[in-house]
């Protein structure tokens, strides 16, 4: 009897499952009309609502992102300050679920232009930067490409918007 329950409990040990958890990757992008101006919540819902729900692995919703008063540092929505930064909706792409991120390219529509971006981001699970928050350029039609050479990859600090250079015969 002795063996039995000694196997039955090494078994019940050694077959327990530990969830495992990870902060999911994430890209916020902030979308600006044409004069430059964030657009807002129901703006911004209604470009949304245009793409598929999935573009490459992450899922696309409308969230919020908190910024300090710079404006340019932003809070992880885990930190203590997050309640305490000054809001701003944007899009979001985001992968809970391997907490990794390949996002490549997604067109906007807004006002009757069409803004094709090519990101050709890959957010790793190891890496510090896991949630870049990207500006965006006034809204125009063309295509823009995100080009990081020279960006410091700080994990809080909003991408700027000059890191987007437009594509000359790029589609529309």
């Amino acid at each position: 009897m002795i063996p039995i329950l000694s196997f039955l409990i090494i078994f019940s040990i050694g077959g327990m499952r530990t969830s495992q958890s990870c902060n999911p990757a994430v890209v916020d992008y902030l979308v600006r009309d044409e004069k430059g101006k964030p657009l807002s919540e129901a703006e911004l819902k209604l470009v949304a609502e245009q793409l598929p729900k999935t573009v490459n692995d992450a899922t696309v919703s409308v969230d919020q992102v908190s910024f300090a008063n710079d404006m340019k540092t932003f809070y992880w929505p885990e930190s203590t300050d997050w309640k305490n930064g000054k809001k701003q909706s944007a899009i979001e792409f985001a992968n809970a679920g391997t907490c990794t991120l390949h996002l490549t390219e997604v067109t906007l529509a807004y006002h009757g232009m069409k803004m094709h971006l090519i990101f050709n981001l890959d957010i790793s699970r190891a890496q510090r930067d896991r949630r870049p928050v990207l500006d965006s350029l006034p809204f125009q039609e063309g295509t823009f490409s995100l080009d990081l050479s020279g960006w410091s990859h700080e994990p809080e600090e909003m991408i700027p918007a000059n890191k987007w250079k437009k594509v000359s015969g790029g589609r529309s």
